[in-house]
């Protein structure tokens, strides 16, 4: 688990640009000022100044989420669609062939396509679990340059795969 936190903390510090990290800076001055005045608060007024203090809180969790997402979305978008996923009879061997196309106003340098395996279920509830708790997980790194509106095919390999009953989500990363 360690592991995967250090490196998902070292693929965004190598990638972020510096309006991410000018919005996270923001984010946490915002979370110490707000933090000072919930103090002042608390001596004055108990209640009033704990429940400021919950909200700077939650406030804080649920703007290190959306910072992220926002900027995803506004500042590099793109399409990605799967094309086509093939099991080779021969081994046990998945080829899956994705589109990216970079929608954005800047070229990217290097992007992360995570794939999610996960199993089908007809109950709506249950799938969406499924979604969210995969049976498998791949990456694909992609380090050339995509241009401006530029779409790129991408071929993915993924070694020892033995699932006969799955579906894909598909989520990518790109800076």
């Amino acid at each position: 688990m360690l592991d995967k936190l250090k490196d998902g903390l070292s693929f965004y510090l190598e990638h972020l640009g510096w309006i991410d990290i000018a919005a996270y800076i923001w984010l946490v001055l915002m979370f110490f000022i707000l933090f000072v005045v919930c103090i002042y608060v608390i001596t004055r007024f108990h209640l009033l100044g704990f429940l400021l203090m919950l909200l700077n809180i939650v406030a804080f969790g649920v703007g290190i989420f959306y910072i992220n997402r926002f900027l995803d979305e506004n500042l590099r978008t793109r399409n990605l669609e799967l094309i086509s996923q093939k099991q080779l009879s021969y081994s046990n061997t998945l080829l899956v062939d994705l589109r990216l196309t970079n929608l954005s106003k800047n070229p990217f340098k290097y992007c992360r396509i995570d794939l999610k395996f996960y199993k089908p279920s007809g109950n709506k509830l249950r799938n969406q679990i499924n979604m969210l708790r995969p049976i498998m997980k791949d990456k694909i790194f992609l380090k050339e340059i995509v241009d401006i509106n530029e779409t790129r095919r991408v071929q993915g390999v993924i070694n020892n795969f033995r699932l006969s009953d799955y579906n894909i989500t598909v989520s990518s990363e790109c800076f």
